[in-house]
């Protein structure tokens, strides 16, 4: 199957009755619903994937250098997925950031979409493509050692 992640983060000031009103139920440029998105879709036919939730997603690698690094980081949604190949892969976002959450499954094509609508009121951090952490809970270690990260 063909497995999609979207991530979304939502404009708190978006104004539906604005839009209703003035732009047929349609954004404006003063009225944008979402003010970014990143989607990925997982290189591989994907074998399986579950979806924890409230669980700790263990943030690792490598300062430039080489120094390893690892942190557990609390109350995350994490996706688990597993290739046809046997390749493993996750992907992570804070609880808290989290508005809501969607899955749609086309049978016919084969492949699901998920969704995760992000709050835009609290701060986060994206330090890989599919990893989501809300600045509070983001590791300051590794905020002090920004020069070592670049």
């Amino acid at each position: 199957m063909n497995l999609h992640l979207h991530f979304i983060q939502v404009n708190s000031e978006y104004n539906q009755a604005l839009a209703d009103d003035l732009y047929n139920g349609q954004e404006s440029e003063d009225n944008i619903k979402h003010l970014w998105e990143d989607e990925f879709k997982v290189s591989e036919d994907v074998k399986d994937f579950k979806i924890r939730n409230n669980t700790s997603y263990t943030l690792a690698g490598y300062f430039p250098d080489n120094t390893e690094f690892s942190f557990e980081i609390n109350q995350m949604t994490v996706v688990d997925c597993e290739t046809t190949s046997g390749n493993k892969m996750q992907f992570a976002v804070s609880k808290k950031l989290l508005k809501k959450t969607e899955k749609i499954v086309d049978s016919e094509k084969n492949e699901t979409h998920l969704y995760f609508y992000l709050r835009d009121l609290m701060g986060l951090k994206n330090p890989m493509n599919g990893v989501y952490i809300v600045n509070t809970d983001f590791p300051k270690e590794l905020l002090f050692n920004k020069s070592k990260m670049n």
